[in-house]
């Protein structure tokens, strides 16, 4: 019984050790011990090569030739990982680890996306910069030493409010303004209102009750 299986005909490889003289787009142009080859970045060379790098070439008999990895790169340039198409880092049985000594820097023309069961984030300082910023969930808990917050408008809209201080102080320059259906002020000790001008108004009824009343 034949296979249908196509047969691939076999071809010598060559491989050689080069110097990196020119990148285009979608060639590389490599010079040998021999000649010079015009070759294509192997799928598997995740090290973009350049100009100046020692590389290993295999080409076939008669075929093209391929840079298969990046072998030495002199001085201190820094070494691009870098793909046609999407990339893919999956770790099936462990985790994956970044690590740098002088940082690390993620920049996209379009969007980041973290998806995971728990986020954790801890550094010494941290700042953000953004534009516009929406947060959606469910509760809320934060455990903070000091706040401070400068804003031209604060709105908030909610069900129920409710605060817990030892000391309140507020500075209004201008308007304090209070609109509710009932206000219920109890203090445990004295209730002070001053102001140049103080009044009281009712449309039925005024009431003051105390054991004493002093009017001056």
């Amino acid at each position: 019984m034949r296979s249908a299986a196509p047969k691939l005909k076999a071809r010598a490889v060559y491989q050689e050790i080069g110097e990196v003289v020119s990148v285009g787009a979608d060639r590389i142009g490599v010079r040998t011990a021999l000649t010079d080859l015009v070759a294509k970045r192997a799928v598997g060379c995740i090290v973009e090569p350049r100009a100046g790098d020692r590389v290993l070439v295999a080409t076939e008999e008669e075929g093209e030739s391929f840079v298969l990895s990046v072998l030495e790169r002199p001085g201190t340039a820094p070494a691009t990982l870098a793909v046609d198409g999407d990339l893919v880092l999956r770790a099936r049985g462990g985790k994956v680890e970044i690590a740098a000594r002088e940082g690390v820097d993620i920049a996209t023309g379009a969007s980041v996306r973290v998806t995971s069961t728990a986020l954790e984030i801890g550094a010494l300082s941290g700042r953000v910069a953004l534009e516009r910023l929406e947060v959606f969930g469910a509760a809320v808990k934060a455990e903070l030493g000091k706040v401070k917050m400068i804003a031209s408008t604060l709105d908030t809209v909610l069900e129920r409010f409710s605060q817990r201080a030892k000391r309140v102080y507020r500075t209004v320059s201008e308007i304090d303004q209070v609109r509710a259906y009932q206000i219920d002020y109890a203090a445990e000790g004295n209730v002070q209102m001053r102001g140049e001008n103080t009044l009281l108004t009712a449309v039925d009824v005024v009431k003051i009750a105390a054991e004493q009343v002093h009017l001056n």
